[in-house]
C-alpha cells in the first residue's frame, strides 16, 4: 500500500502511434531487425559466392535484386549488410547506453569531484562529432567491426550520461522520492521505483535516433573503406564499389542505398514519436 501511495500519479491515457509512424517507422523498423536475424535463414545464398556469367544481371526470379559486377547475390548481400549494419548498430546503442547509464547514476547521486570528472570527460569527447571520431578511430586501428564498435561507444556514452545524469537529478528532488527517503527506503528501491522508469522514455527515445545514426555513420566509414574488408559485405562498402556502374546498371547502387534510407528512416521516426509522445504526456500530466 505504501509503495503505491509512493509512486506518480498519472491519469492520462496513453493512445497509440498514427498510422504514418506505424506505418514508416516501427513496422519497418521491426521487418529490418527480423531480416537480420532470419533473413539469411530464408535466403540460403552465399552473399560472397560469384558467377561471373551472372554479372550485372537485372532483378529476375533467380537474382531478386539482380547481381553485381562480379555475379554475386545483390539481395544477399543486402540481408548480409542487414545482420553487419544493425547488429553494431543496435551494440554500439547498448554499450553506450549501458555505460552512459551507469555514470550517469554515479554522477547524480555523488555530486561534487565525481560529476565534474565525468561531465567534463562528456564535454571533450561531444565536442568531436561523432561520423569523425569513428572515422579516426577506424582509420588508426585498421578498419573491422572492432574499430567502428570501439568508436561508436566512445563518441555516444557521453549523450546517454549527461541526460541520465540531469534526469535523476531531477527525481532525486521530486517529492515523492524525498516521500521515500524518509520512510527509510534505500537508494535501491530509490534507482528501481522512481529514477529508473522516469528516465525509461527518454533513453529509449535517444537509442532509436541513435541507431538510425549508427547506421549512417557505419555506411558513411564502409564507404571511405574503413569498415569491413572485401568481400564481406555492407551497405556502404557495396555503394562505393557499385558507383562507378550506376549509369548503366543503377540496381546495384539502389539495393543497399535503400536498405539505408529505409533503416534511417524508420529509426529515426520510432525515436521521434516517443520522444513527442512523452513529452506531450509531461506537459498535459
Amino acid at each position: 500500500m505504501t509503495e503505491q501511495l509512493l509512486e506518480p500519479i498519472s491519469t492520462k491515457r496513453r493512445r497509440g502511434p498514427p498510422l504514418t509512424i506505424i506505418l514508416f517507422g516501427f513496422l519497418p523498423l521491426a521487418v529490418m531487425l527480423l531480416v537480420a536475424l532470419f533473413g539469411s535463414a530464408f535466403l540460403s545464398v552465399d552473399p560472397n559466392r560469384q558467377n561471373l556469367s551472372a554479372a550485372y544481371a537485372a532483378p529476375s526470379v533467380d537474382y531478386l535484386l539482380g547481381a553485381d559486377n562480379l555475379g554475386r547475390s545483390i539481395a544477399a548481400r543486402v540481408v548480409a549488410g542487414t545482420r553487419v549494419s544493425l547488429g553494431i548498430a543496435v551494440a554500439g546503442v547498448i554499450a553506450s547506453l549501458v555505460t552512459g547509464l551507469a555514470l550517469g547514476f554515479l554522477a547524480a547521486f555523488h555530486s561534487g569531484w565525481v560529476r565534474q570528472i565525468i561531465i567534463r570527460i562528456s564535454d571533450v569527447i561531444i565536442a568531436c562529432p561523432s561520423l569523425l571520431f569513428v572515422i579516426l578511430v577506424s582509420g588508426l586501428l585498421g578498419g573491422g567491426i572492432g574499430p567502428i564498435l570501439f568508436g561508436l561507444w566512445m563518441s555516444q556514452w557521453p549523450g546517454f550520461a549527461r541526460l541520465t545524469a540531469a534526469i535523476t537529478a531531477r527525481e532525486l528532488a521530486a517529492d515523492h522520492v524525498e516521500a521515500s527517503r524518509l520512510l527509510g527506503f534505500g537508494q535501491g528501491y530509490i534507482f528501481r521505483r522512481h529514477v529508473l522508469p522516469a528516465i525509461t522514455p527518454y533513453l529509449t527515445s535517444l537509442g532509436a535516433l541513435t541507431v538510425g545514426a549508427n547506421v549512417l555513420t557505419i555506411s558513411s566509414v564502409g564507404f571511405l573503406g574503413l569498415g569491413l574488408r572485401p568481400p564481406d559485405a555492407e551497405w556502404g562498402a557495396m555503394i562505393a564499389v557499385t558507383m562507378t556502374f550506376f549509369r548503366t546498371h543503377p540496381h546495384m547502387v539502389l539495393a543497399p542505398a535503400g536498405a539505408i534510407l529505409i533503416c534511417t528512416l524508420s529509426a529515426t521516426l520510432a525515436g521521434e514519436y516517443l520522444s513527442s509522445r512523452h513529452q506531450g504526456l509531461e506537459e498535459t500530466a
